[in-house]
């Protein structure tokens, strides 16, 4: 069997292009010596081996979320997985007769269950059927969690409340159940989900701490862009200085030290490109993208501590591999994170509400 084939490498492997909506998207993993890498992917980095997912069950997580046209993550997918059995395909069954790697009860996994590897069994025990299912049950919820966009939580967390409690629930409660219902564990399940979710997306460092393990810029990447953000990616790990220009980011001064818009600024004028200090600025400049579709060099926004949907007081700069530069608030060093941390963040201060394109391409 080919995904045998797949499962079996042990130092890394490659997926061939798999059908994504209209696109194609080509899933690489590369693989260090004691076993960490890391996945490039539009949907965000996934990390393998030491500290991430096991190896064997990769595969499988990247070809469930591909399958899904509703823009599903693989770090969300091994995420859950891990809340639910800690990737032990032997798990349960529990006192709701839940089992397998991705604890289906019955009565669902007669609903949702595949045959994933095509040996003729749909097999709850099997990962290379249960992944599959907990794959194709999370796109149905996520595609509901989009018609739903009134409801308390992102997309994502719906599907999470409504794979842990059942949709019936979100509809009651118009969102994600309150710590009010069944002692939290819905609410809990999905915030631990989600925190998770940025552990298991986040690529392991460079040696020189600068870039991500793997991470190279597309092909095509206009050179305004390469140079910006090729100098933002070298601030990271300087000090946080609220009015700092950022112009000596790892020195000693606190006054060169960057805040969030002078990482920004500083990063395009050494493009040659000019944009405005401040987030409340910087939010009017280039043009407008869809939050689902950024690329390198992009602006990203947030309402941050002291700002709001329409006057944002965050920024951060969109890396590419589903990741994101910002110099975070005093204390924090300048650091990278993932984009869906921001994305599906359940706090409205940390959540998207503006992209902007610089340098259009």
């Amino acid at each position: 069997m080919v995904r045998r084939g797949l499962l079996a490498l042990g130092l890394g492997f490659a997926m061939t292009p798999l059908a994504l909506g209209l696109g194609v998207v080509l899933l690489i993993a590369t693989f260090d010596e004691d076993g960490g890498g890391s996945v490039g992917n539009p949907l965000g980095g996934l990390r393998i081996g030491k500290g991430g997912v096991p190896v064997q069950y990769a595969p499988l997580i990247l070809r469930a979320a591909a399958d899904c046209a509703e823009g599903l993550s693989p770090a969300v997918l091994a995420a859950q997985i891990k809340q639910e059995s800690g990737f032990d395909p032997d798990a349960g069954p529990t006192v709701a007769d839940a089992k397998g790697i991705a604890q289906f009860v019955p009565g669902t996994w007669a609903t949702w269950g595949v045959d994933g590897n095509g040996d003729g069994r749909e097999d709850v025990w099997d990962p290379e059927d249960a992944i599959p299912s907990q794959g194709r049950m999370m796109c149905s919820l996520l595609k509901k969690g989009k018609a739903h966009p009134r409801y308390n939580g992102s997309p994502i967390e719906l599907a999470l409340a409504g794979y842990n409690a059942g949709w019936g629930r979100v509809d009651e409660y118009q969102g994600v159940p309150p710590l009010s219902f069944a002692d939290g564990q819905t609410y809990r399940y999905v915030q631990n989900i989600m925190r998770m979710s940025a552990d298991f997306a986040a690529p392991a460092a460079s040696e020189d701490g600068t870039l991500p393990a793997g991470y190279e810029l597309p092909e095509g990447t206009p050179k305004k862009v390469r140079v910006a953000v090729s100098w933002a990616l070298k601030q990271r790990g300087g000090q946080y200085r609220l009015g700092g220009d950022c112009t000596d980011a790892l020195g000693e001064n606190p006054a060169r030290w960057c805040d969030c818009s002078s990482l920004v600024q500083q990063a395009y004028r050494a493009a040659g490109v000019s944009i405005p200090r401040t987030t409340y600025n910087q939010v009017g400049v280039g043009t407008r993208v869809g939050i689902d579709t950024p690329k390198p060099g992009d602006l990203v926004f947030n309402p941050g501590s002291d700002g709001s949907d329409a006057r944002p007081g965050h920024v951060g700069m969109f890396v590419g591999q589903g990741l994101l530069i910002e110099a975070p608030r005093t204390g924090l060093k300048t650091r990278i994170v993932t984009y869906e941390s921001w994305r599906n963040s359940t706090s409205h201060l940390t959540r998207i509400t503006e992209v902007r394109r610089v340098v259009d391409w």
